[in-house]
């Protein structure tokens, strides 16, 4: 390693006045105290709300326990949720003459004929391409390996038509 004269040996002494002076005012700019200027103006106080409105600032808004239950009818029915919806596909059909069996996966896979189902559907008509599975009143067609139909949950009241996923056509 080459001593420090010989470092320095290559310059002159403008150059190093010169930052000696840079370093000098560095170090005095770091050292000096920092005033954080002048002081913001005072804020007004927040306006108090009224004696009606202070419900909301007692518990957070979305909290099902912040006021008193109102509505009619059981708390219970609606915290229970939706009962799930029957969700079909058409997996397979099947036409050997006069019969026709068509392959509905509702969560479990089923060989079932005109006529069958399960819980409120039933199958209504097996055509080549497609399944009509009627539910009450409504009929719902779902296509061989097509999207899945979903019907409405047991015991719920009749939709629009214009409500009615893409999936499902009356």
């Amino acid at each position: 390693m080459k001593p420090l004269r010989q470092i320095l040996a290559g310059t002159g002494r403008g150059p190093r006045a010169a930052f000696g002076l840079g370093a000098a005012a560095l170090a005095a700019v770091l050292a000096w105290p920092v005033d954080g200027g002048p002081a913001p103006p005072p804020r007004a106080p927040a306006p108090v709300p009224a004696p009606g409105d202070m419900a909301a600032l007692r518990r957070p808004l979305f909290d099902p326990g912040r006021r008193a239950w109102s509505a009619a009818g059981s708390r219970a029915a609606l915290l229970a949720g939706d009962p799930p919806r029957p969700i079909l596909t058409v997996r397979g059909i099947l036409i050997d003459g006069a019969s026709a069996r068509a392959l509905i996966d509702d969560g479990a896979q089923t060989w079932l004929a005109r006529g069958e189902g399960r819980g409120d559907w039933r199958i209504t008509a097996i055509a080549r391409d497609r399944v009509t599975v009627t539910q009450g009143e409504r009929l719902y067609t779902a296509d061989l390996l097509g999207p899945p139909a979903t019907l409405r949950p047991v015991g719920a009241r009749p939709a629009p038509d214009g409500d009615a996923p893409p999936a499902l056509r009356r």
